[in-house]
């Protein structure tokens, strides 16, 4: 083995960089979330930039030598592949995704299923490209990988975008608000303009839903009678703003109440 390399400098550092990027990735989502005039054409950008930075550092930290300290010096014995045999292991995935009509796609958090796949471990070994450390097999990592096919999902197909759960058109009702608490007649005129039943899937309603999520808002056009299942899935999206409006109205035409 090699010892006598010349020492990193400072910007040779693989901690250099994953400050330098961790800095770089907080500022940019502490502005997209936070900044109340940035454009919503701003803020994708800025995530997408935060996590491409946040992938070049562990590609950085993954291919250092743990000896001389150097990035991208990993190389793979595959020769000394080690089997280590198959385990039996908890495996958790959803059973039901929800594909929208721009072709993005978001998980139905309800469906969420746990089961029990077979994983094959190997030991691999690696070595370093400068100093030839792990010649003696000790730079090695024990891995993973499931077999057979992964699950497959129920694809439920949807209208709109599953960006419209994360960044609406009002950009500022999605932080939330201080709540407001709901009075007695009006949580009694929502049930029942209702019919005490979910506005959305018909069973037994008992939450009340903020339609545009300005909790602070407590107009019955803003109110929505929701199951708990229904009110989970309202807020991450689903149904949209407009369906909820949309639902409300139908049965504030049959039931008129006045504030």
């Amino acid at each position: 083995m090699t010892n006598n390399l010349e020492s990193l400098r400072f910007y040779q550092e693989p901690l250099f960089y994953t400050g330098l990027f961790s800095l770089i990735s907080i500022g940019l989502v502490i502005y997209s979330t936070l900044g109340d005039n940035v454009p919503v054409n701003i803020q994708a950008p800025s995530v997408i930039f935060a996590i491409i930075f946040s992938v070049l550092t562990y590609f950085i930290w993954d291919t250092r030598c743990p000896h001389c300290k150097r990035a991208f010096s990993k190389k793979e014995k595959i020769e000394w592949r080690g089997d280590l045999g198959i385990k039996n292991e908890p495996y958790t995935y959803y059973t039901k995704v929800y594909e929208y009509s721009d072709g993005t796609t978001e998980n139905v958090p309800s469906s969420k299923k746990t089961i029990l796949r077979n994983k094959k471990y190997d030991r691999h070994f690696y070595i370093c490209k400068k100093c030839e450390f792990g010649s003696d097999k000790e730079w090695n990592e024990e891995k993973g990988r499931w077999l057979g096919a992964d699950p497959k999902p129920q694809i439920i197909r949807k209208k709109g975008s599953s960006l419209n759960s994360s960044f609406d058109d009002d950009y500022k009702s999605n932080k939330k608000s201080p709540r407001k608490p709901f009075d007695s007649q009006t949580r009694r005129k929502v049930k029942d303009r209702a019919g005490d039943k979910c506005q959305v899937c018909g069973r037994f309603g008992k939450d009340i839903h903020h339609i545009n999520k300005d909790r602070s808002n407590n107009n019955l056009s803003n109110l929505i009678l929701l199951c708990p299942t229904c009110h989970d899935e309202a807020d991450r999206g689903h149904p949209s703003q407009q369906r909820l409006k949309e639902l409300a109205k139908r049965q504030a035409t049959s039931k008129t109440y006045h504030n």
